[in-house]
């Protein structure tokens, strides 16, 4: 952050910007980049050359005829953050202190010194007591003012990263003055994070819907968070707006984010106030927080499951769950760990999974062992999200909880028995497959009477179910129905495909007098059938495989007379 003197904004019909600073390497002399790095190079310069502090100060202040002054006092002091000045450790035997101390009171005896000779006397005079010359004396007297220290420490920063510190603190130094701010993130991992702040700051917050339709889309199924800002505009706001400016840095270090608010600017004739937005799209090039997310810098290292899980019981369920659902399946049921928050009487309760597919939403909490104050403030959110009249639930949320046996929460388990099971040491997938297949036939009828497939009619041979459903984004039970009512009697399935009877009838007849396996396979080959249906399809047209041993060359197919295309 940055004194508000040097806060530097644009005002343009009742909203306020904050002026930030290029990252773009120019190649003029006047450009942001090019003054970053010059003073960086002054800091770097008086280190190596032990300088004092009021020479650097000087260079630096003879930029302002060429640039915005408070852009350079700004970047000057956001360095002079990372400078350490002190004086040289050349005179040990004396400090600034006690020569003042000895030189007053030799000036005190001898009287006051109004000329340059009586001045120089009491100076030798001093020198010999302490065994120094005159000009170390005179040196050493004002060696710890603020403009006589050196650097003696800088830990220097590139031209770009300081333009991005520059402008964060920039940001800051604008919410000192905020009196109300609402911020959008995305992600549960990142809202858990952002709320902790807020706590730790002492904000008063609210959760809220999005219900503004020109909300992107990304938005308009998630919440944001309401800060609301002092009580009152001539009290408390400075602190409270210093809080909020505290805050910012985890908001932008996330990487979906979004800001808006009031700000408090006072004139000669009063106050004004003007709204702000910023977000990761209007400010991608020039806005980055220095606090670097945490779950960002895990993610890096590859250390998933150490932190993705707050526990091996969340870690296990996981690993069995993507055992019964493809991930890489485009359109199967998908699961992500801690979604963006549920609102509960305005406040966040994080769930720990989400499952998701076309659209649907069910989210999973996992209730371990935790303290007694824990469990019965988990119970109040439970209530509250499980009551469908309440005005904060408006989205009918689809929510289960696992709640440990040993826990003996009776408030908790009796919320919703049909929602709420229990569970010893590992979490049964059981109830969780239960209810996403009733949802499943929820989609698969929904989509029924949604959708019209339409097939080419040169093609009806053979149909892939799973071609069509991805064509369609329908789940495949769905295609299948559909395409049964529009041809309820001209095909037979054949594990993913539809296969017309006429065609099956072709292959059939090209199968007569074949015994081995792989011939037959061939056969069906030649006739476009796909390897995965060649099994299948001999036994819908009355064959057995008889393995012989591991090897497909030995197999051979025997006429059951069991002919069955159904």
């Amino acid at each position: 952050m940055l004194s508000n003197d040097l806060l530097r904004t644009r005002i343009y019909r009742g909203k306020i910007t904050p002026l930030f600073c290029s990252t773009d390497i120019g190649d003029g002399s006047s450009n942001d980049f090019e003054l970053a790095k010059k003073i960086i190079s002054y800091f770097v310069n008086a280190h190596k050359n032990s300088e004092y502090k009021g020479i650097l100060l000087e260079k630096t202040l003879q930029l302002e005829s060429h640039y915005d002054y408070k852009l350079v006092r700004g970047l000057f002091t956001l360095l002079e953050r990372r400078s350490t000045f002190g004086r040289l450790p050349t005179y040990i035997i004396a400090t600034p202190t006690s020569i003042r101390q000895k030189l007053f009171e030799e000036s005190s005896k001898q009287g006051l010194a109004l000329s340059d000779s009586q001045r120089k006397i009491i100076f030798k005079t001093i020198a010999n007591q302490m065994h120094l010359s005159s000009n170390d004396i005179e040196t050493i007297m004002w060696s710890d003012k603020e403009e006589n220290l050196v650097l003696i420490q800088f830990d220097t920063i590139n031209p770009k990263d300081l333009i991005l510190w520059y402008n964060l603190s920039l940001a800051q130094t604008l919410l000192f003055k905020c009196t109300r701010l609402e911020f959008y993130v995305k992600g549960g991992l990142y809202w858990k994070q952002v709320l902790r702040n807020v706590k730790k700051y002492g904000l008063m917050y609210n959760l809220e819907y999005y219900s503004d339709d020109t909300s992107h889309d990304e938005e308009k199924d998630s919440i944001k968070c309401v800060l609301e800002g002092s009580l009152s505009l001539f009290k408390m706001i400075d602190r409270y707006g210093t809080s909020m400016a505290k805050l910012l840095p985890s908001i932008v270090g996330t990487p979906t984010w979004k800001i808006n608010g009031s700000i408090v600017k006072k004139f000669d004739d009063g106050q004004k106030i003007y709204s702000f937005e910023l977000s990761n799209e209007n400010t991608k090039e020039f806005l980055r927080s220095t606090i670097e997310s945490t779950y960002q810098n895990n993610a890096d290292t590859g250390n998933d499951d150490d932190f993705l899980y707050d526990s091996s019981t969340e870690a296990s369920f996981a690993k069995r769950f993507c055992q019964h659902f493809d991930q890489n399946d485009k359109f199967g049921w998908k699961i992500s760990r801690e979604p963006d928050p549920l609102i509960a009487d305005g406040k966040a309760m994080i769930p720990d999974f989400l499952f998701e597919r076309f659209g649907r939403k069910v989210y999973f909490e996992i209730v371990g062992f935790w303290t007694k104050e824990y469990l019965e403030r988990k119970a109040a959110k439970l209530k509250v999200l499980f009551d469908n009249n309440d005005k904060s639930n408006p989205k009918n949320i689809d929510l289960l909880v696992a709640v440990n046996s040993e826990l003996a929460c009776s408030q908790i388990e009796i919320i919703s028995k049909d929602r709420i099971f229990t569970f010893k040491k590992d979490v049964s997938i059981k109830p969780i497959l239960e209810h996403l297949k009733k949802i499943d036939t929820e989609i698969t009828e929904e989509k029924v009477d949604n959708t019209k497939i339409k097939l080419n009619e040169n093609n009806l041979d053979l149909i892939s179910i799973t071609q069509i459903a991805q064509e369609y984004a329908i789940p495949e039970a769905a295609a299948l129905k559909i395409i049964h009512a529009n041809y309820p009697d001209d095909h037979i399935i054949i594990g993913s495909y539809l296969i017309s009877k006429e065609k099956t009838n072709i292959v059939s007849n090209s199968l007569d007098g074949i015994s081995k396996f792989i011939q037959a396979c061939t056969v069906m080959t030649s006739h476009k059938i796909p390897d995965s249906c060649h099994a299948d399809l001999l036994s819908k047209l009355g064959y057995d495989v008889v393995w012989n041993d591991l090897d497909p060359n030995n197999a051979t197919i025997i006429k059951n007379n069991i002919k069955s295309t159904e």
